[in-house]
């Protein structure tokens, strides 16, 4: 249906020539919001479509907004979205620090907001692997999940796609973790 967005101005009327004029503005003004009203819908209809895991975390990141981050695995951290690289979140949750892969996002929790999270952007092209290795330097200990099992130790060492917690008395021990396998990482102390 094709509309006119503005109407045909009304017949003045010789006793009171702007009384059609002021109906006319009224129409026009109804006309324009409605108008308005659906270029806004189809914006967000579109940024919706066009969204991605790591956008709508960032969104909620921008915004403040706190979130429930579950994993694949059925790991659930709450909290709120600190940082988002190009392949993880960084939550600060009730637990502590917490480094989730994105790929192992399953649901993302918000509060009901004003605006629509809709995820249309890319995050930073920090990467997982990276800020593990910063942390390495500063002898953090960590919690790494990987499905039922958790990793509790000092990281020692990242690699390419592997890293290295020091485990057990003395941290002598080292338990070699995939990157590809973990759920998420506690920073438990540094």
């Amino acid at each position: 249906m094709n509309r006119k967005l503005y109407r045909e101005p009304i017949d003045s009327n010789f006793d009171d020539p702007l009384a059609g004029l002021s109906d006319w503005l009224a129409d026009c003004q109804v006309d324009e919001a409605a108008a308005s009203r659906a270029r806004q819908r189809s914006l967000e209809q579109q940024a919706t479509q066009e969204s991605c895991v790591a956008g709508v975390l960032l969104d909620l990141a921008e915004r403040g907004l706190p979130a429930t981050v579950k994993t694949a695995g059925g790991q659930v951290c709450e909290g709120q979205i600190i940082a988002v690289g190009s392949d993880f979140v960084f939550v600060r949750g009730h637990e502590g620090d917490l480094l989730i892969p994105t790929r192992a996002v399953a649901t993302i929790r918000t509060s009901p907001t004003d605006r629509p999270v809709t995820g249309a952007r890319q995050a930073s092209p920090m990467v997982l692997v990276d800020t593990l290795d910063e942390l390495v330097a500063d002898q953090a200990s960590v919690v790494v999940t990987v499905g039922d099992d958790c990793v509790d130790g000092r990281l020692q060492a990242v690699g390419t796609d592997v890293i290295a917690v020091a485990v057990g008395k003395g941290r002598k021990e080292l338990v070699h973790i995939a990157t590809a396998a973990i759920e998420r990482v506690l920073v438990a102390g540094r």
